[in-house]
């Protein structure tokens, strides 16, 4: 049997192939389509480029990755891999045609193996299936690529390096809202935070407060809920949505829950604008419906989003807050942003120089949010 054919069953079928380096393999559901760009047999190095359609710098992410394929087309091999319906990344690629590797995560495994959780994301793997770098997919360059192939003498085909497991329901009908809020409580245990943002509704998958930090552009240190209620859950929002209205509190609200706001103190960053440089939103352009964000090792890029929006991302990669101010055109209005924040002098350098942003990093007092059941 040839698990590489495109085609689909009722039935789950595992396609265990027989593999020289079989602890090595990587586990994907269905292979959409191989390299139009790459030789299948006998590679050093398989790079896997976890993306999505919404993710609008998975797509910027994508044309470097294809001229990095055409560099070394016999000794790696890009697999892009997204963890969405077949049907939905087939409708996208009749859209924008891909020359590289496009396959399906279906439960998502391989991007919780290795822990991905902002795309785009890449790992690169040696022909044993040892990890040798991982990181944003912009940053493999030609240069990362050359040096690890010099140093790696085994080799391996595509059909040897993947652990094909094809699920195919027989229902795939992509799911719409009806009500303006769904809420489904989940059994299983999300460790990350999912979020589908299209035309038709915006979806998210996590714990509440992973999904109530994304809505209100909140760190998560500064949610704390009472005990019980931090457990996972499905919503939908459905579109159009009302501009003026706050959808976490709207979530809130619909639980039946209710949230106090407290202070806390402690090491954190503040941000300043005296006199704003802000870029306009002609800078950087990836569409509609994208991700908004791509992070790097060391340089965050944003296409149209607000200071509270970046200050909420920029939290996260420096896991402390990061206060701005208060609810005003200067935190809410829109921008493109460009600038480094691994290195909190040269952070401090970009956002002053390029935006007129302020940054003091320093012990600070910071919102914390209670989220509570609401007195009977």
């Amino acid at each position: 049997m040839n698990c590489f054919k495109n085609k689909r069953f009722s039935l789950v079928i595992i396609c265990i192939l027989t593999a020289t380096y079989s602890y090595g393999q990587i586990k994907v559901s269905e292979f959409l389509q191989e390299s139009k760009i790459a030789s299948s047999d006998n590679n050093k190095l398989f790079f896997v480029d976890f993306w999505a359609t919404w993710c609008g710098p998975c797509i910027t992410a994508k044309e470097h990755l294809g001229v990095l394929q055409k560099q070394f087309p016999n000794e790696l091999y890009i697999v892009s891999l997204t963890k969405e319906n077949p049907l939905i990344v087939e409708r996208f690629l009749k859209r924008k045609p891909a020359k590289l590797a496009i396959a399906i995560d279906y439960y998502g495994e391989t991007f919780k193996d290795y822990n991905v959780r902002a795309l785009p994301e890449g790992v690169l793997f040696n022909a044993e299936g040892k990890v040798l770098w991982q990181g944003g997919a912009p940053d493999l360059k030609k240069e990362i690529v050359s040096r690890f192939l010099r140093q790696q003498k085994s080799k391996a085909s595509l059909e040897s390096f993947f652990n094909v497991v094809s699920i195919v329901e027989e229902s795939t009908t992509e799911y719409m809202p009806v009500k303006t809020i769904e809420i489904k409580s989940l059994t299983e245990n999300t460790e990350e935070l999912s979020v589908i943002d299209n035309d038709n509704y915006i979806k998210l998958t996590g714990s509440l407060k992973q999904i109530v930090g994304y809505l209100a552009r909140i760190y998560k240190n500064q949610i704390v809920l009472d005990e019980g209620l931090d457990t996972n859950y499905e919503i939908y929002f459905k579109k159009p949505l009302n501009t003026n209205e706050n959808l976490a509190f709207k979530l809130i609200t619909e639980m039946s829950l209710s949230v106090e706001r407290k202070y806390g103190k402690g090491d954190g960053i503040k941000l300043i604008v005296e006199v704003p440089k802000f870029w306009d939103t002609n800078q950087i352009d990836w569409g509609k419906n994208n991700a908004k964000y791509l992070v790097g090792d060391s340089q965050i890029k944003a296409d149209n989003v607000s200071l509270k929006d970046m200050a909420y991302q920029l939290a996260y990669v420096l896991d402390m807050p990061v206060i701005v101010p208060d609810e005003s055109e200067i935190s809410l209005s829109l921008h493109d942003w460009d600038f480094h924040y691994k290195f909190f002098q040269l952070m401090q350098t970009d956002l002053e120089d390029n935006f007129g942003i302020k940054a003091e990093k320093k012990n600070i007092s910071y919102p914390v949010y209670h989220i509570q059941k609401k007195a009977p």
